[in-house]
């Protein structure tokens, strides 16, 4: 019960609710990744008792990561940029692998259902978990 209420609180606060992943970035793949990430927050703050305890864990070290990306380019330190922005972007598979089997449950559940939006989004959930699966197929 503690970490559906964690959850809650977590995915409706407002840390959360600006909390969204990097898609301005100069590494085009860290963008892809962040609009994938975003897709799948929105299924989770409709159904905010859907992210479990892990992906709640990845989501936190994403954001860590993404605030030390903005530390080192302010700075302008392009060596340490780099090294960052792997590690971001190894956080934000993270968070797709977690908290997109946590989405994927909402909208089995019904979260589908909340808007068109949403609706959209579980639609390219399920698509993409597919193509993952046939991925692993060949």
């Amino acid at each position: 019960m503690s970490v559906l209420v964690l959850g809650a609180v977590c995915l409706a606060s407002p840390a959360w609710a600006g909390g969204s992943a990097r898609t301005d970035d100069d590494d085009p793949s860290v963008n892809a990744k962040g609009v994938v990430v975003n897709n799948i927050l929105a299924v989770l703050r409709v159904s905010p008792n859907s992210a479990g305890q892990s992906c709640l864990k990845n989501l936190d070290e994403m954001h860590k990561v993404q605030k030390q990306l903005d530390v080192e380019e302010t700075a302008q330190r392009s060596v340490d940029i780099g090294l960052v922005r792997d590690v971001l972007e190894s956080d934000m598979e993270s968070v797709i692998s977690s908290c997109g089997k946590d989405a994927r449950t909402a909208c089995e559940g019904g979260a589908a259902e909340q808007n068109a939006r949403v609706s959209k989004i579980c639609s390219q959930l399920s698509e993409l978990d597919s193509d993952e699966q046939s991925d692993d197929l060949q």
